[in-house]
């Protein structure tokens, strides 16, 4: 079903191309009784003509074709680009993620539509680009590139060769391979990997560039040049790659020279008959297949005759003529000479060495891998044709379509709980995988990764070796769940077994080089669908979209468009059917009233306006919670530090309250919050701190799974989850009040702390110090208290260390894992670290720790933390006691092979990065004409208890300076003396129009919104207030017995005991173990 959605989408586009490619073959037809020639030069189109289109992200002109022309285009070439226009409009019409259509033509002519302003500067050449080499070239071509740099080059000639191998390098793409040596009295190849010195490497960007890195830094020699070297050692690379792999039989092999073509004076004839001798013997191996093309590196218009014979000989590979012997009776592939001056335009002339390549006329579509857009944005793909007038090529038509309308399908698929899908090329390089970020979101492409990577399980080897080979197929493998991957696990139905299956089906998309493939965890979860809901008949359905409604009882939440009159509904991509169009297209006032009308409707008589199946139920379902909210609104003594509340269910709706206006690209199941929730099902889980987009400052959110009346609490079987944000500070203030003996120095010597079950700290006295300890967020365990840390390595089921592979930014990531089921208390392990006692306990029901510290004198503990960046101190092992940061290692990818080396192969790859999050600018007059939703009169407060934690109120205790505690604190707005000082700059830019690139620079902004279960949301709290006050009275409370046996068996984290003398000493509030 899947597969036939995506071929549907690929056969319009190239039924777009083939129609494309009619209407070209039929206009040369016409051009030959009357020539067409008329230009529409794209840098001359009037801007009136121009209008901004969402969709291209630029302004184009929607009825009108365009020309770019290359320096070498004669008054008479053929341009049917105005034959075309009709056409063109007709297919950007019928056929939504078409971007650009274009026709490139063999003579140097690019008509693109719509017309656009584009690349102005300068003429442009697009017979070089990757997009034309492999559609009127399509076999793959193995290139090497020798640059010559002897002494007697000049640094002028230097220069124009690595011009020249910097174009070869931008023209050719993954399906090519490619080397670059340079040659003087030695070969050298590119260090950047190892693997450049033995094979070729797939023209992937990330060796295009290294290799073009290596070329910049090309110096020349002062050693006259051993040309015989340079092709000994490129005929090895050749032959080496060929050995190893399976050539398909219509491989291009062919060996750039860029030289002067001098040789030393006294032994010139030896020089030039060994040079030939070599490629003669070299070539022999390879049945003559290879073909030399050189190119002459002129001297300020002076070069000699014989030099150019000599290239000439190479090229033609004239061996005879120096008296050697040959070798095969085999013909050789004559190559050809060019001549290359400082006046020589490099992308016509090198950048077209393609054509010296036999065109063995392969009329097939051609797709290309995702790559960035330039002349709008995001991310495209393109499908292309070449154009043939009998034997005569006379370009190639392509159409650029968006990359996230292709995969949307994919991206949002959603069919049971354990299943998911990944859409991979035939070479086995990923599209689209659930750990990779959405395309919509993305401006870069992924670097090439093969799936191999992505799926890392014990036997998905053999299963990647049957999809490539086998186009219609599944295979069902047995996995382990000790080496299974994190995104299973969570998807695991019965979580206590050793091993699980996972089965693999895939369908080669038909027409194209794509296969598509589903994966089920099995045994499979059934999929509980929400049951016909009717809605609550009090509550209204409010539509996010706040602006378009024009709600009269609208006011300002910080910085969002809200109202305290009702929650709002947002309904995020994934609710769609087709996601891509409602991201692309803007929601108006008449497209709002009809999804609210069709999602009120008891009566289910109104036509779904493209909504998914279930959504509608999805919305009623959450409708239930709103009248608790409201109540909540009323009584709850928390109102003050409640940012908001909300719950979001898999598909994508999402109800939030105070009802706020929402970007239309955020997306729910795709936060920290949601993603945290469902990984650890049944308990209150804490995420954050971080910046809160909407203004709110640092907040803390607490989120928890939402289960059917008759499901289990296990994962997988979750409905929906609830969460709420909180200040900051309103966790700290729980455990002062609770626990008087963490404030009564200030937090120095006593310090208590809340952590999640990732180490990273929730509430930390230093979180709250206005003396600068910024930034709030990622602080961790072992960047706050070194001697903790230290100390809890040591207890070995409590703490583990994990790594993982992270290919979108190509780093090995190390991070830490806490064990939630710890029973009764953790404390010092380590005797002699006697500065300072430490006491840990889980806060029941959730993913946190609480931890008090008595320091008593200074401790030497440390752990290994980079303070300029995130890389690991030592990247070359990994001790499990050993105290450091989480951090990470680049990862080392052999970028001939694509594979990861030995030891890192075995990692897991990471989870999905954290998307980042956009703010919807509102309209800075309706910004000024509105008022604040929640007023909390912070300057009425005189109290810091009233104060402290307060939304959007600070309790003002230093001066601007940042070092002088004011005389008389007082409680001010957030934005007065944010952190506790006074002037301080807020981490908002405060004119809204920029506020988006601020905010999401702030390394891991994770949501806007949380609540827990909606009737329990109090619960949640009292849980957390019920836990300290437990572990207070224990720690007051002087017992002496030791442990009972039973309590000991229940325990799966050893307890040191602390009944020796020297503990009998110690204060008494660090003197007992609660359980």
């Amino acid at each position: 079903q899947l597969a036939k959605k995506i071929r549907e989408k690929f056969n319009r586009y190239l039924d777009v191309v083939n129609r494309n490619k009619q209407v070209v073959e039929a206009s040369y037809t016409a051009h030959l009784t009357s020539p067409l020639t008329a230009i529409q030069d794209c840098c001359t189109i009037p801007p009136s003509m121009m209008e901004f289109d969402g969709n291209f992200n630029t302004n184009v002109s929607r009825t009108i074709s365009c020309d770019r022309l290359s320096t070498t285009v004669n008054s008479r070439a053929f341009n049917p680009g105005r034959d075309l226009n009709s056409v063109l409009a007709d297919n950007l019409k019928s056929n939504p993620g078409i971007k650009w259509q274009y026709f490139s033509s063999e003579e140097g002519i690019f008509t693109v539509f719509p017309a656009h302003k584009f690349r102005c500067k300068g003429s442009y050449e697009h017979r070089s680009r990757p997009v034309y080499v492999s559609t009127v070239r399509p076999q793959s071509k193995h290139i090497v590139v020798i640059v010559d740099h002897g002494a007697s080059v000049t640094e002028t000639q230097l220069q124009i060769a690595k011009d020249a191998a910097q174009v070869i390098l931008s023209s050719i793409d993954e399906h090519d391979k490619i080397s670059v040596l340079t040659v003087a009295d030695a070969v050298r190849t590119c260090s950047l990997d190892q693997c450049y010195k033995t094979f070729l490497s797939p023209a992937t960007s990330e060796t295009k560039r290294k290799m073009s890195t290596f070329v910049s830094s090309i110096k020349s020699s002062d050693s006259s040049t051993q040309h015989a070297l340079g092709f000994q050692k490129a005929f090895q690379l050749i032959r080496n790659t060929n050995n190893g792999t399976r050539l398909q039989g219509n491989t291009d092999m062919v060996i750039i020279y860029l030289s002067a073509g001098i040789t030393s004076k006294d032994s010139s004839e030896d020089d030039k008959k060994s040079t030939l001798c070599v490629i003669n013997e070299e070539n022999s191996f390879l049945n003559n297949s290879v073909m030399i093309l050189t190119y002459a590196l002129m001297n300020e218009g002076v070069t000699g005759l014989k030099e150019l014979a000599f290239l000439r000989d190479l090229a033609e590979q004239n061996w005879v003529k120096y008296g050697v012997p040959d070798r095969t009776a085999l013909p050789v592939v004559k190559g050809s000479m060019m001549v290359l001056n400082q006046l020589s335009n490099l992308e016509t002339t090198v950048g077209r060495f393609y054509t010296n390549l036999p065109n063995r006329m392969i009329d097939e579509a051609v797709f290309s891998l995702p790559f960035s857009d330039e002349m709008g944005d995001g991310l495209i793909m393109t499908v292309s044709k070449p154009c043939y007038f009998g034997n005569l090529l006379l370009g190639i038509v392509g159409v650029d379509v968006n990359l996230a309308y292709i995969l949307e399908d994919v991206t949002y698929y959603q069919d049971s709980l354990g299943s998911y899908t990944f859409l991979i090329d035939n070479k086995g390089y990923t599209l689209m995988h659930p750990s990779l970020t959405r395309p919509y979101l993305l401006s870069e492409p992924p670097l090439h990764t093969d799936i191999i990577h992505y799926e890392n399980i014990p036997k998905f080897e053999l299963v990647r070796q049957n999809i490539l080979s086998i186009p219609l197929g599944s295979q069902i493998i047995t996995v382990p769940v000790n080496s299974s991957l994190s995104w299973h696990v969570n998807k695991l139905r019965e979580v206590g077994k050793e091993a699980y299956n996972v089965s693999y089906a895939w369908k080669m998309v038909q027409d194209t080089s794509f296969i598509l493939c589903v994966v089920v965890i099995q045994p499979e979860i059934p999929v509980k669908q929400l049951k016909n809901l009717n809605t609550v008949p009090s509550s209204k359905l409010l539509y996010h979209r706040l602006d378009l409604l024009g709600q009269p009882n609208a006011c300002l939440h910080f910085k969002q468009l809200a109202t305290l009159e009702s929650p709002t509904v947002m309904l995020s991509a994934g609710s769609f059917s087709s996601p891509y169009e409602h991201l692309s297209q803007p929601e108006t006032k008449r497209m709002v009233e009809h999804y609210t009308a069709y999602l009120s409707d008891n009566t289910r008589l109104i036509a779904n306006p493209g909504l998914k199946f279930s959504v509608r139920n999805e919305v009623m379902a959450t409708s239930h919670v709103t009248d608790e909210w409201m109540t909540q609104m009323e009584m709850s003594h928390l109102n003050s530090y409640i940012v908001r509340r909300y719950i979001a269910t898999p598909n994508g709706v999402l109800r939030i309250y105070p009802g706020s206006l929402m970007d239309k690209a955020f997306d729910p199941t795709r936060r920290q919050w949601y993603l945290h929730a469902v990984a650890n099902p049944g308990l209150i889980t804490f995420t954050g701190p971080y910046l809160d987009v909407g203004g709110a400052g640092y907040v803390v959110t607490i989120s928890h799974t939402v289960h059917s009346s008759s499901a289990q609490m296990s994962s997988g079987h979750s409905v929906a989850v609830m969460g709420i944000d909180f200040t900051l500070r309103y966790f700290y203030k729980v455990l002062m009040d609770l626990l008087p003996v963490c404030n009564q120095d200030g937090g120095n010597k006593i310090r208590c702390f809340i952590m999640e079950d990732r180490g990273y700290l929730v509430a930390h006295p230093t979180l709250i110090d206005p003396k600068g300890h910024a930034p709030v967020e990622q602080q961790h365990i072992t960047h706050k208290e070194p001697l903790v840390a230290n100390d809890i390595l040591n207890h070995p089921n409590f703490v583990k260390k994990n790594l993982c592979n992270s290919f979108s930014d190509r780093t090995v990531q190390r991070f830490y894992k806490f064990n939630t089921s710890l029973v009764g208390d953790l404390t010092n392990l380590v005797h002699g670290s006697h500065c300072s006692r430490y006491r840990l306990a889980r806060i029941p029901g959730t993913n946190t720790f609480m931890g008090i510290v008595n320091e008593t004198c200074d401790s030497l503990a440390f752990c290994a933390c980079s303070m300029v960046d995130r890389l690991c101190l030592n990247c070359h092992r990994m001790e499990q006691n050993e105290c450091e940061c989480p951090c990470e290692c680049p990862l080392e990818v052999n970028e001939c092979t694509g594979n990861l080396t030995n030891a890192e192969s075995r990692n897991p790859s990471c989870e999905v990065h954290q998307e980042p999050m956009t703010f919807t600018a509102i309209d800075p007059g309706l910004q000024d004409a509105l008022l604040q939703c929640i007023n909390t009169e912070c300057n009425q407060r005189t109290e810091s208890g009233d104060c402290f934690g307060v939304l959007d109120c600070e309790w003002c205790m230093v001066d601007s300076d940042g070092k002088t505690h004011l005389d008389k604190s007082y409680c001010a707005p957030q934005k007065e003396c944010f952190g506790g000082i006074v002037g301080a700059k807020s981490p908002y830019v405060d004119d809204l129009g920029a506020i988006g690139d601020e905010v999401i620079t702030l390394n891991m902004i994770k949501s806007a919104p949380v609540g827990p279960v909606a009737g329990g949301i109090m619960g949640c709290i009292m849980v957390l207030v019920l836990a300290v006050y437990a572990y207070r009275h224990q720690i007051h409370r002087r017992s002496h017995q030791h442990m009972s046996p039973l309590a000991a068996q229940e325990m799966s984290v050893r307890m040191s005991n602390l009944e020796n003398d020297r503990d009998e000493r110690d204060d008494d509030s660090h003197e007992d173990r609660g359980i």
